[in-house]
Protein backbone atom coordinates (compact mmCIF):
# COMPACT_ATOMS: atom_id res chain seq x y z
CA UNK A 1 0.00 0.00 0.00
CA UNK A 2 1.31 3.45 -0.91
CA UNK A 3 0.95 6.11 1.78
CA UNK A 4 0.16 9.64 0.63
CA UNK A 5 0.48 12.73 2.78
CA UNK A 6 -2.96 14.17 3.68
CA UNK A 7 -1.77 17.78 3.50
CA UNK A 8 -3.25 19.53 0.44
CA UNK A 9 -0.58 20.16 -2.17
CA UNK A 10 2.04 17.90 -0.57
CA UNK A 11 3.45 15.45 -3.12
CA UNK A 12 5.11 13.12 -0.60
CA UNK A 13 4.36 9.42 -0.81
CA UNK A 14 5.87 6.35 0.74
CA UNK A 15 6.23 3.23 -1.34
CA UNK A 16 6.47 -0.28 0.13
CA UNK A 17 10.05 -1.38 0.89
CA UNK A 18 10.29 -3.77 -2.06
CA UNK A 19 9.35 -0.95 -4.49
CA UNK A 20 11.77 1.67 -3.11
CA UNK A 21 15.03 2.28 -4.92
CA UNK A 22 17.00 1.54 -1.78
CA UNK A 23 15.67 -0.32 1.22
CA UNK A 24 18.81 0.49 3.21
CA UNK A 25 18.16 2.41 6.41
CA UNK A 26 18.98 6.10 6.28
CA UNK A 27 19.87 8.35 9.20
CA UNK A 28 16.77 8.91 11.30
CA UNK A 29 16.75 12.69 10.84
CA UNK A 30 16.93 12.47 7.03
CA UNK A 31 14.20 9.90 6.50
CA UNK A 32 10.69 10.95 5.53
CA UNK A 33 8.22 9.45 8.00
CA UNK A 34 4.44 9.27 8.00
CA UNK A 35 2.31 9.77 11.09
CA UNK A 36 -1.28 8.89 11.96
CA UNK A 37 -3.73 11.52 13.10
CA UNK A 38 -4.32 11.55 16.89
CA UNK A 39 -7.85 10.12 16.77
CA UNK A 40 -7.78 9.30 20.51
CA UNK A 41 -7.10 12.92 21.49
CA UNK A 42 -10.08 15.03 20.28
CA UNK A 43 -8.52 18.44 21.08
CA UNK A 44 -5.28 17.67 19.29
CA UNK A 45 -7.13 15.98 16.41
CA UNK A 46 -9.13 19.17 15.89
CA UNK A 47 -5.90 21.21 15.71
CA UNK A 48 -4.40 18.77 13.19
CA UNK A 49 -7.51 18.85 10.99
CA UNK A 50 -7.61 22.65 11.05
CA UNK A 51 -3.88 22.78 10.24
CA UNK A 52 -4.35 20.65 7.11
CA UNK A 53 -7.50 22.52 6.08
CA UNK A 54 -9.92 19.65 6.72
CA UNK A 55 -13.39 19.85 8.20
CA UNK A 56 -13.28 19.17 11.94
CA UNK A 57 -16.32 16.92 11.45
CA UNK A 58 -14.48 14.76 8.90
CA UNK A 59 -15.57 11.13 9.57
CA UNK A 60 -13.21 9.34 11.97
CA UNK A 61 -13.20 6.19 9.83
CA UNK A 62 -11.43 8.22 7.12
CA UNK A 63 -9.24 10.25 9.46
CA UNK A 64 -7.87 7.05 10.99
CA UNK A 65 -6.58 6.05 7.54
CA UNK A 66 -4.95 9.41 6.77
CA UNK A 67 -1.23 10.07 7.29
CA UNK A 68 0.81 13.25 7.52
CA UNK A 69 4.47 13.31 6.47
CA UNK A 70 7.27 14.52 8.70
CA UNK A 71 7.93 17.61 6.55
CA UNK A 72 4.98 19.34 8.21
CA UNK A 73 6.48 19.14 11.71
CA UNK A 74 9.35 21.11 13.21
CA UNK A 75 12.42 19.23 14.51
CA UNK A 76 11.29 20.05 18.07
CA UNK A 77 8.12 18.00 17.52
CA UNK A 78 10.09 14.74 17.43
CA UNK A 79 11.63 12.43 19.97
CA UNK A 80 13.82 9.44 19.20
CA UNK A 81 12.34 6.03 19.86
CA UNK A 82 14.09 3.06 21.45
CA UNK A 83 17.35 2.19 19.72
CA UNK A 84 17.29 5.49 17.77
CA UNK A 85 15.75 3.66 14.81
CA UNK A 86 12.38 5.43 14.66
CA UNK A 87 11.46 9.05 15.05
CA UNK A 88 8.33 9.48 17.11
CA UNK A 89 6.13 12.52 17.44
CA UNK A 90 5.81 14.05 20.87
CA UNK A 91 2.31 13.86 22.31
CA UNK A 92 2.05 17.65 21.97
CA UNK A 93 3.06 17.83 18.29
CA UNK A 94 0.80 19.70 15.87
CA UNK A 95 1.71 20.18 12.19
CA UNK A 96 2.95 23.71 11.55
CA UNK A 97 5.03 23.72 8.34
CA UNK A 98 3.14 24.00 5.05
CA UNK A 99 3.66 24.67 1.34
CA UNK A 100 7.08 26.27 1.56
CA UNK A 101 8.51 23.89 -1.03
CA UNK A 102 5.44 24.16 -3.24
CA UNK A 103 5.65 27.97 -3.30
CA UNK A 104 9.36 27.77 -4.08
CA UNK A 105 8.71 25.32 -6.93
CA UNK A 106 6.00 27.61 -8.31
CA UNK A 107 8.33 30.61 -8.28
CA UNK A 108 11.06 28.67 -10.05
CA UNK A 109 8.63 27.43 -12.72
CA UNK A 110 7.26 30.95 -13.17
CA UNK A 111 10.74 32.37 -13.72
CA UNK A 112 11.65 29.66 -16.23
CA UNK A 113 8.50 30.34 -18.25
CA UNK A 114 9.24 34.07 -18.62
Amino acid sequence: MVLKCACPGCPNREKPAKVRKSALPTPTDDRLTFHTFPVNDPKRLRRWLLAVQRDVDFPLRYVSQMRLCSEHFSPDDFKTGPGKIRRLLKSTAVPSLFLQKEYARGLIKLRLNL
